[in-house]
């Protein structure tokens, strides 16, 4: 499918696995990082995994740190 029909029917590529999804099944995801705020569009399944991915990093970060201040 070419871009311009893409755009025209609403169609979106998830950031992650590049499958093809509806604008209604689009999750979009903001993150801030040093280089600046970066947004992506993923399906439901790729959004979960990140999502899982970051608690378990913020987690681990949590932790560190509670250990660097005994």
């Amino acid at each position: 499918m070419s871009t311009w029909i893409k755009k025209l029917i609403g169609m979106h590529t998830c950031w992650h696995c590049e499958k093809l999804m509806n604008r209604k099944d689009v999750y979009s995801v903001d993150v801030d990082t040093l280089d600046g705020p970066m947004n992506f569009k993923m399906c439901k399944p790729c959004a979960e995994d990140l999502d899982d991915m970051l608690k378990e990093l913020e987690e681990t970060i949590a932790t560190r740190n509670e250990i660097g201040e005994l």
